[in-house]
């Protein structure tokens, strides 16, 4: 069996041609943005309240408080519990962020890519699919490290599966001419609008 669990860091460690994370730049300046907003909510509560603590005061509190918190635990900063996906000129890596592992796939194993947006059974935006071929057992350990159930609408075939992908704030268009080197496109996304925004995902 030529599918494997490694350890994300390992697969890190490796001269890759892509990780699909969320790009440095925008992904640290939302989360100082979002900080700086929920440390002056909260401020502006405390201060405006000294005269009359009303329910807008309270709101700010909790709300910009919760949002405090959340900014302020370290693991909201760590990029590398995002990352879903990576290959590199041999090898596809799927890639669960939270517990740092990942599944190395030979690339010859993808059949194509589906660049039609669907919904995702957590309510996430599936952004593109692979379509990979995969025996029962490689498809069992896929989906054990990956910690995700087999769904019947992504079954193609006896040896056939297929793996929905969300894009992590990368840009659309970028995104999708990125993954075109895995595969041959199996649908064609409808045209669209030449200004529409690259990040609309709805």
């Amino acid at each position: 069996m030529s599918v494997q669990r490694l350890p994300l860091e390992q697969v890190l460690a490796q001269p890759l041609s892509f990780v699909l994370a969320p790009p440095v730049v925008r992904f640290y300046l939302t989360h100082t943005l979002a900080l700086l907003a929920s440390l002056a909510v909260v401020i502006w509560a405390l201060i405006d309240g000294q005269a009359g603590f009303g329910l807008i005061h309270w709101v700010g509190v909790i709300f910009g408080g919760t949002l405090l918190l959340i900014s302020l635990w370290p693991s909201s900063w760590n990029r590398k519990l995002l990352i879903n996906l990576a290959f590199d000129e041999q090898q596809l890596y799927l890639v669960n962020g939270l517990t740092q592992e990942a599944v190395t796939v030979p690339r010859e194993r993808v059949r194509a890519v589906n660049h039609n947006k669907l919904p995702g059974h957590d309510g996430a935006i599936i952004a593109f699919t692979l379509d990979l071929t995969l025996d029962d057992a490689e498809l069992a350990l896929i989906q054990y490290t990956l910690d995700a159930k087999v769904e019947e609408r992504f079954q193609l075939d006896d040896n056939g599966y297929r793996f929905g992908f969300v894009a992590n704030w990368q840009r659309r268009r970028a995104l999708l001419a990125t993954i075109a080197v895995l595969a041959p496109a199996v649908v064609i996304p409808e045209p669209v609008d030449e200004d529409e925004d690259d990040d609309d995902w709805g």
